[in-house]
């Protein structure tokens, strides 16, 4: 299946919106993960996300317009109570690591058990190991991720670096692909339709 895609393209034959969640423990770079995808910079202080930031990005896969609203739910166990409603409505799930941190892989398995009801059954499980470009301090190895994404039966893996930019374009797009794949055209398009008419009915809104 081949994407094409381009910050230049001007006409789609068909538009798509979808809401995705990403996440993960504390601090293991979500955040930065999708400011650079939407704003190409990077962030050495850490931000805390209180509760859920949220971002919007448009990518052209296989001549679909396809909008990401992308939910970044806070890792910190007192935000815990909040996941499952940040998650409601979402149509794939990102879920990150951090490779210098051993316990952020394993911890992935109650983070996906705490939004599941909340996601559509189809939703599309994309794992993503960030801070690559640290690889001398990795405490996670080829073996334990294998093992993971068969645990968690995901769809796609990546591994990513905020810092360099490396793997997190090619990320996105993946789940972008995926998400066209794996929902109906109707759908997708209906939820393109209805967020133009909230857009348009009220000023600065996005759905």
């Amino acid at each position: 299946m081949n994407a094409i895609t381009g910050e230049n393209m001007s006409v789609a034959d068909e538009e798509a919106f979808f809401k995705i969640i990403i996440v993960g423990d504390g601090a293991v770079g979500k955040t930065s993960i999708c400011n650079h995808i939407t704003t190409k910079e990077f962030f050495s202080d850490y931000r805390l996300t209180v509760g859920c930031d949220f971002f919007i990005k448009k990518f052209y896969v296989n001549n679909v317009s396809v909008t990401l609203q992308m939910f970044d739910v806070g890792g910190q166990d007192h935000f815990a109570r909040m996941r499952s409603a940040f998650a409601g409505g979402a149509k794939g799930i990102f879920l990150a690591f951090d490779i210098t941190r051993r316990d952020s892989l394993f911890n992935l398995v109650d983070w996906l058990e705490s939004v599941k009801d909340e996601l559509d059954p189809r939703a599309p499980k994309v794992l993503v190991a960030t801070k690559s470009d640290l690889n001398k301090e990795a405490e996670i190895w080829k073996d334990d991720i294998d093992g993971f994404k068969e645990k968690l039966k995901v769809d796609a893996y990546f591994d990513t670096s905020s810092y360099t930019g490396d793997g997190v374009k090619e990320a996105f797009e993946a789940m972008a692909l995926l998400l066209i794949s794996k929902y109906d055209e109707v759908e997708y398009t209906r939820s393109a339709q209805k967020m133009k008419f909230l857009e348009g009915f009220y000023p600065g809104f996005k759905a």
